[in-house]
């Protein structure tokens, strides 16, 4: 299974429009509401045509851009061709299922009439996070507290209703908020978790089962996702997402979730550091379960890059994924294949997921090869986008990509060059300049998530 996860205000398949952005988590939606659909219908489109099966929206109910029947619209269209959008949600943060607006299934109104169920920090007080932006711009969050019954009957209500209403709907990405540990006396009592932590998994292991059991209740078909934040490796986070109670406990919660539940990993740090590798296996507990590894590659996430090339680190995601016994991988899927470096990760990570154990060699002559003139130019474009982390080489490289435009007669190979060449101008530009602002910003490549 190979999966796109976006967030719909820097998601931009359409090229050149005001307000589109390339940054942020929690941003309002800045462009013509219209261009909503125009940008997840191009990006449905290359998918049918690409291999790709579904794709993930944060903010896929937001009044600003139509709300349910834009949604309707979207997820008839993608079934349609042969594609799924399922909606990424917060259970108990980040709007819960309807995202943003008037409206009484999202969960900043419900916290509004009910400060009761919200979280609370140490001194009692309700709990508030900053969502994270390089743009800043953002605004604070309250999320919701865990050991609340009323807000539990609230988020599975409104799940019921999300797919009796949206029955085109593929599925559904959940979560409880990555916003911190709620630390009232309630929550404290039941949970043995860090508090300075900013996730719960003792939150997952009370809400997942049954959010999972209402979703498959009303809409069987549907993919039922659960995040967890984590690498199955990192910190026993298999034992941990089942609670810290004793082992016959945990086992209960564990056993409580339908075994065709997706259970959803991260991997950037571990195939940065290596701890993931050929030796690495799901735990044996958990291979009941289906499974997706999802990464920040060609993002601002993750002391990434937007729009960099990334083939090799999606290789190693594709191929120990298939090592390691993961079903799906999930990748980010919010710019338009017209840039090349971007073209290049999205047919990497299908090329990949379809043969895990291939090469980056056998991948540039098979894939890149017709694009760029040649299985020799396909290897240069592999050495020469990497110079963005690297400008001292980029000089030299444009002279090697003008001499490659001198014999290239085909208008899209000459495309791809040309915005290499500009591509890797930026940051040999930038290279150059006076830094004003020292101390002052938080550069792309030190985030990390």
């Amino acid at each position: 299974m190979k999966l796109f996860w976006t967030w719909d205000h820097c998601t931009n398949w359409t090229l050149n429009i005001p307000g589109n952005q390339n940054c942020g988590s929690g941003n309002a939606y800045t462009k013509h509401p219209g261009v909503f659909l125009q940008d997840y219908k191009r990006a449905v489109d290359w998918c049918a045509s690409n291999g790709i099966d579904g794709i993930g929206i944060v903010g896929l109910l937001r009044d600003r851009h139509g709300g349910v029947d834009t949604a309707r619209e979207l997820c008839t269209y993608a079934r349609e061709h042969g594609v799924r959008i399922y909606i990424i949600a917060g259970l108990y943060g980040y709007g819960g299922i309807y995202y943003e607006g008037n409206h009484k299934y999202c969960l900043d109104r419900f916290l509004e009439k009910n400060p009761d169920c919200t979280a609370r920090g140490t001194d009692g007080s309700i709990f508030k996070c900053l969502n994270y932006s390089p743009a800043g711009g953002t605004s604070a969050v309250t999320g919701g507290c865990p050991s609340s019954e009323k807000l539990k009957d609230f988020i599975l209500e409104s799940l019921d209703w999300l797919f009796k209403t949206i029955p085109e709907l593929g599925g559904i990405q959940m979560e409880v908020g990555d916003l911190g540990v709620c630390q009232c006396e309630k929550c404290k009592a039941k949970s043995r978790e860090d508090k300075t932590g900013y996730i719960s998994f003792d939150a997952m292991s009370r809400i997942y089962p049954d959010a999972v059991k209402t979703v498959s209740n009303r809409s069987p078909d549907a993919w039922v996702i659960c995040e967890t934040y984590h690498h199955f490796m990192q910190n026993n986070a298999h034992e941990s997402l089942f609670g810290y109670g004793t082992p016959e406990e945990c086992l209960d919660k564990l056993t409580s979730i339908p075994e065709n539940t997706f259970l959803q990993w991260v991997c950037d740090r571990q195939i940065a550091d290596g701890s993931w590798n050929e030796n690495s296996r799901l735990p044996s507990v958990m291979q009941k379960y289906r499974h997706i590894m999802r990464a920040h590659f060609g993002t601002y996430w993750s002391k990434h890059l937007r729009n960099a090339l990334e083939v090799e680190n999606i290789r190693k995601q594709c191929y120990l994924s298939h090592l390691s016994g993961l079903q799906g991988v999930s990748l980010f899927g919010e710019s338009s294949h017209f840039h090349p470096n971007v073209e290049f990760n999205y047919l990497a990570f299908s090329y990949f997921t379809d043969h895990p154990m291939a090469s980056i060699e056998k991948y540039a002559d098979t894939v890149m090869a017709k694009r760029l003139g040649g299985k020799c130019l396909a290897e240069k474009y592999l050495n020469f986008a990497s110079a963005c982390r690297e400008p001292h080489r980029i000089l030299e490289i444009q002279k090697e990509i003008i001499n490659i435009l001198g014999h290239l007669k085909d208008f899209e190979q000459i495309r791809r060059w040309e915005y290499l060449a500009s591509f890797l101008n930026a940051y040999y530009w930038e290279s150059r300049q006076p830094d004003y602002m020292k101390g002052e910003i938080i550069k792309t490549s030190d985030i990390n998530v």
